[in-house]
């Protein structure tokens, strides 16, 4: 956990991330890939929450599909208001979930794995340098195929 109330994140996208501060004045720029960034307050990322911002909340405003992720789990059920509810880990498209993906054997289950975390413009635009990171050079060429052809449906 970051220290003086700090929360740490990281920005799952290629690019930097940037926001109006609710809780104070400014904005805020999260460079591209960071890991383990410390300069949110923890009041300042429960604003964002809580107005919406979509790159916090995800695809369902808990979280799944978030383009920010909060690296503690602690403190993430507690900005979610979930800390006395049992649930799994947001569904997050990172280097971890593209290397189990690409363990996948099977077509099926690969593309309904495939279909299942890769839901956002995003993520599509991620998909492939993942990939890449992960070794999809070292994998069957149909895996690489599907995972081109959803990045391509990226909107621009």
């Amino acid at each position: 956990m970051a220290t003086n109330n700090n929360v740490l994140v990281n920005n799952l996208c290629a690019w930097p991330l940037s926001f109006w501060r609710k809780a104070g004045q400014g904005d805020v720029e999260i460079p591209a890939n960071a890991k383990n960034w410390p300069l949110l307050s923890f009041e300042e990322v429960q604003a964002q929450i809580q107005t919406g911002n979509r790159m916090f909340t995800g695809t369902d405003g808990m979280g799944n599909h978030a383009r920010i992720q909060i690296v503690n789990d602690e403190q993430r059920k507690q900005l979610f208001g979930l800390e006395s509810v049992e649930t799994d880990a947001p569904a997050l498209l990172n280097l971890d979930a593209v290397k189990a993906l690409l363990n996948i054997r099977t077509k099926a289950k690969f593309n309904e794995q495939l279909k299942a975390m890769v839901t956002t413009d995003a993520e599509k635009k991620m998909l492939v340098e993942l990939a890449q990171q992960a070794g999809s050079d070292d994998v069957e060429a149909w895996k690489v195929d599907a995972l081109r052809a959803l990045a391509e449906t990226a909107a621009v």
